[in-house]
């Protein structure tokens, strides 16, 4: 499990900022299809990559979305549909 050095927050469409998550990855990619195990891989690239790429430690909601989504288009293609229909809703 990665434990951030630097708390980072998640900007939402609003404008509101949020602490990041994980767990909201998580249970998204989860209600998707996957099992925890595969989540947990998949929640551990996501948070890997919001730290990389947090500009003074904010990453927006939006981005986060297309992130997972385009791992899980690579690895889960299944998840990803079922992902993405469930974001919509």
């Amino acid at each position: 499990m990665i434990i951030l050095a630097t708390v980072i927050q998640v900007q939402k469409r609003d404008g509101r900022l949020e602490d990041w998550d994980r767990g909201k990855v998580l249970n998204g990619v989860v209600k998707a299809g996957l099992s925890s195990e595969e989540a947990g891989g998949v929640g551990a690239l996501i948070e890997g990559w919001a730290v990389r790429n947090a500009q003074n430690d904010v990453i927006k909601s939006d981005d986060v979305r297309n992130k997972v989504l385009e791992i899980l288009r690579a690895v889960y293609p299944g998840a990803a549909s079922n992902f993405e229909a469930y974001k919509r809703s």
